[in-house]
């Protein structure tokens, strides 16, 4: 009976310590070598290109269009708060803002040249505010977020299409400083 023991601890012992072995596990305990590069990277990457652009470019990879980044956020016509099923790239800032705690930004407003120019201004500082006030009421300090509306004074593409207005509706996050770091995350050494 004492051996039968003995042989029962030593094999519960080695599944703590070594695990089942399981013909149809796809996973590793080490997974960065299968997310690096390959396609499970390329497959988040195209899930989200947003962040995964501005985290890039905070971890130093140059940008064509350098520190300014359109976040992808639909509003209705006239309106000023987005539609919430398209707040996404805002969610994953507020993320990003979190782990980058030094990072500062500038919420910028545009809109195409449709309507009164007045408006415009008004209604493009508005969006830039509520993509700022929704960093603030998740615990983003206010001096790290400033917010400013150009209405149709800086377009990107030709107003006479609607595919150029559609480009000219757009909210940009400006880089405004360059040397933040990450928060450093340690996690406890398993032995």
């Amino acid at each position: 009976m004492a051996i039968l023991s003995r042989i029962l601890c030593v094999l519960c012992l080695s599944l703590l310590v070594h695990g089942c072995y399981d013909p149809h596990k796809k996973y590793a305990l080490h997974p960065l070598e299968r997310v690096t590069g390959g396609e499970d990277e390329m497959a988040a990457r195209r899930a989200a290109p947003f962040a995964d652009d501005l985290v890039r470019y905070l971890r130093g990879h140059p940008r064509k269009s350098g520190s300014e980044f359109i976040l992808q956020v639909e509003f209705e016509p006239g309106g000023f708060a987005p539609r919430m099923d398209t707040i996404g790239e805002v969610e994953a800032l507020l993320v990003i803002m979190r782990d980058f705690p030094r990072l500062q930004v500038a919420i910028e407003g545009h809109t195409d040249n449709a309507g009164d120019a007045g408006k415009n201004l008004k209604l493009s500082q508005w969006r830039a505010d509520w993509v700022r006030s929704f960093l603030l009421e998740r615990g983003i300090d206010a001096a790290r977020v400033e917010a400013e509306g150009f209405g149709d004074s800086r377009p990107i593409a030709d107003n006479a299409t609607p595919a150029g207005q559609r480009e000219n509706r757009r909210l940009v996050v400006r880089v405004l400083n360059f040397d933040s770091q990450p928060v450093e995350v340690s996690l406890p050494r398993q032995h």
